[in-house]
């Protein structure tokens, strides 16, 4: 089977050679003229470790192609992914304008029986209004099947999960059309779980918001842990060990962002809204991560008498570590706050801005001691390997004021002290 994946974004980019290393024949679809003429020379549009090497192997190989020929890619594949962004509008809603378009075109240029296998994130309900797109736009009466493939890939560690999934769902209404995309993971050892087209959707969503009411649930633990004086690092081994619970994001920290737990979240209480339903647990994880940035910032600026003049230098800025990515990062809600409160900024990141041009309200460093000269604090955002496992003694003499406010709870708050250094965490203060 030839497969076709329409979108060569983060998650299109890797389910593309993820079968290719599946021994499938793939072509990569996008309209963006740049971004194919990178992945054609070997060049990822992005961060992800490990990608790169796997798209060269497989150029090699020539077992993957890339394309705007939209039509021929439809009509020479049997199976075509929907890889294609699904933005939030301002209202919250999910944007479905590209998958509309997507689905219009497979319609238009179908010659004979296809499957359309939804990758992106949609709301409950959106795939069966793609078959209906596709048939809309036919020009014969061509049999088309769409079923529901979710990803559950994390940003830096994409290849690892596309390859070791805990779980394949597949969601379909026809048997037939659920094995044969079933089928094509034979060679992954994971469970597949077969549910109708909606429950596939839903799965998702769900799923991306229990992860984020984890972690805002330990960040407003690790409040209560502050004012007590207790570890919060403690406190999540302690109910991690239960097995109902587990230890997996129950770091906390300054938040999560990135470009799936907002937009999911947001998408997913407006399916509730829709149904009349008035979600109670969603705001609340909202709520908490949306005052995360702020509840630093106040004990920042209590620890240094305000930021008004400061020198604050900000470590890392994107969401995570391992990807270029910084939509929603804290980082830049931070940058934005702690300017408009007067603070001098200095910012680095060891990857984000080799490939990116950002304007803002900082110097950027192009070394990570230009961060600590004459710095009132360093703020950790970003827990890049480079930054955990840095000698920070020999940082300390460029400082002026030694402090280290860690929003990761990254650091070794006991041994930073040992060697000078005024550190604070969440949940991570001695008394």
């Amino acid at each position: 089977m030839n497969i076709a994946v329409i979108g060569m974004g983060y998650v299109g980019i890797t389910t593309a050679l993820l079968f290719c290393k599946l021994k499938y024949k793939v072509v990569g679809v996008d309209t963006n003229a740049s971004k194919l003429e990178q992945l054609q020379k070997g060049r990822l549009p992005l961060y992800e470790p490990g990608l790169e090497e796997l798209l060269n192997r497989h150029l090699t190989q020539h077992t993957i192609a890339f394309t705007s020929d939209i039509e021929q890619a439809v009509k020479t594949c049997d199976i075509i992914f929907i890889t294609v962004g699904t933005p939030s509008k301002a209202d919250g809603f999910t944007d479905l304008r590209y998958i509309k378009e997507v689905a219009g075109s497979i319609g238009r240029y179908q010659n004979a029986y296809k499957i359309v296998v939804m990758k992106s994130t949609v709301p409950v309900g959106t795939s069966e209004k793609v078959r209906e797109w596709v048939i809309e736009n036919q020009s014969q009466p061509f049999s088309v099947d769409v079923v529901c493939n979710p990803e559950f890939l994390r940003e830096g560690m994409a290849l690892y999960d596309a390859l070791h999934p805990d779980r394949i769902i597949i969601g379909a209404e026809r048997a037939e059309a659920a094995e044969k995309i079933k089928y094509l993971y034979t060679s992954i050892a994971s469970p597949k779980l077969i549910t109708r087209l909606r429950t596939a959707e839903l799965i998702k969503y769900t799923a991306n918001a229990f992860l984020a009411l984890k972690i805002s649930y330990i960040n407003e633990i690790g409040r209560l842990c502050d004012a007590h004086g207790v570890d919060v690092g403690d406190v999540a081994d302690g109910i991690g060990m239960d097995q109902r619970i587990g230890r997996a994001f129950l770091n906390a920290g300054i938040g999560w962002g990135g470009s799936c737990f907002p937009k999911d979240i947001a998408s997913l209480m407006h399916m509730f809204e829709q149904k009349n339903i008035k979600p109670d647990i969603l705001p609340a994880v909202q709520r908490v991560n949306e005052t995360q940035v702020t509840y630093y910032i106040q004990r920042l600026e209590k620890l240094l008498g305000g930021v008004q003049g400061k020198n604050i230098s900000v470590l890392g800025i994107a969401f995570k570590p391992n990807t270029d990515d910084i939509r929603e990062a804290p980082a830049m809600k931070v940058i934005q706050k702690l300017h408009q409160k007067g603070a001098y900024l200095k910012v680095y990141d060891p990857v984000v801005f080799k490939h990116r041009q950002l304007q803002l309200p900082a110097m950027v460093c192009t070394k990570v001691e230009e961060a600590f000269e004459e710095s009132d604090c360093i703020f950790l955002l970003t827990e890049w390997d480079s930054f955990v496992q840095m000698n920070w003694e020999q940082y300390l003499p460029l400082m002026k004021t030694p402090m280290i406010m860690d929003g990761r709870n990254a650091l070794d708050g006991h041994a930073l002290r040992q060697i000078g250094y005024m550190y604070y965490g969440i949940g991570k203060n001695e008394k």
